[in-house]
């Protein structure tokens, strides 16, 4: 009669129930084993970059006299300085989503690139600095929770979020001193950002990333629009460095256009309606 008959029927549905519950089970199902962990964490731990703290981190611009503020003055003098000699120097990659996409070797011993993705963005630069630095949930769906551990004057803080990952890799999170600027020539905003280590910032996720360098600057470029450049080195725990020099500036880019989308208005569905 061409029907299936009960026994298609049921192992049908039995199919149907086993993928549903595999793909609401998919954390645990691709989850790393424990032991698996434990017997890989000690040669993973010799080579792992290290957060400083701030002091330690004052000391790398004067080793008697420095402060954190002294780091965080020459991160935004030097992301001026190469926004006004227009980023010379680094190696142009294909993109999506009409953003740009380059990189640079920085020459440090860590193999991880530095990595620079841009875009134009319909809101003033002010607006953008205040989505990327107070509004991470309209833009990063991954955004789960965060904390200002503490703040160090009114535009210095050190902050603590948390991203989700796909599986089977771990919830990470983020530590970060990071300043901003809104007062600067010709309109410009800036953000810049670098790991630190906080007492008062315990292990919220499952495992703790490094953010080497993360840098925004935002210029005005027209009526109301902004041009956004985000520059990036992070160290998220569990890749190869073969994938960060493949995959990861495609995840900058990615990032900015959700920043760009963000702004852009929501295309109401259905028919017209005259009021």
């Amino acid at each position: 009669t061409g029907k299936p008959d009960q026994k298609d029927l049921s192992e049908n549905l039995a199919a149907t129930q086993g993928l549903a519950h595999m793909i609401m089970e998919c954390n645990k199902l691709f989850e790393v084993p424990h032991e698996m962990v434990t017997q890989s964490r000690n040669s993973y731990v010799d080579a792992e970059v290290h957060s400083p703290t701030l002091d330690e981190l004052g000391k790398q611009v004067d080793e008697e006299g420095g402060n954190y503020q002294m780091y965080l003055e020459s991160l935004m003098q030097n992301l001026q300085k190469e926004a006004k000699e227009k980023f010379k120097g680094w190696v142009t990659c294909s993109s999506t989503e009409n953003t740009e996409l380059a990189y640079k070797k920085v020459g440090d011993g860590n193999p991880l690139r530095l990595w620079k993705a841009s875009v134009e963005v319909e809101a003033p630069p002010s607006v953008v600095l205040n989505r990327v630095l107070r509004e991470r949930h309209l833009w990063d769906e991954d955004f789960l929770q965060w904390k200002v551990v503490e703040s160090l004057d009114k535009q210095t803080e050190v902050y603590q979020y948390v991203l989700n990952s796909m599986a089977p890799h771990p919830v990470r999170d983020f530590v970060v001193l990071r300043t901003w600027r809104t007062d600067l020539p010709k309109g410009m905003c800036m953000l810049v950002a670098i790991s630190v280590e906080h007492e008062e910032a315990p292990l919220m996720g499952a495992v703790r990333a490094i953010v080497m360098d993360s840098q925004y600057l935002i210029e005005p470029c027209g009526s109301g629009k902004a041009r956004l450049t985000h520059i990036c080195r992070i160290d998220l725990k569990g890749h190869s460095p073969e994938w960060y020099n493949k995959g990861f500036g495609h995840l900058c880019a990615a990032e900015v256009a959700r920043i760009r989308n963000s702004f852009q208005p929501l295309i109401a569905e259905g028919p017209e309606t005259k009021i």
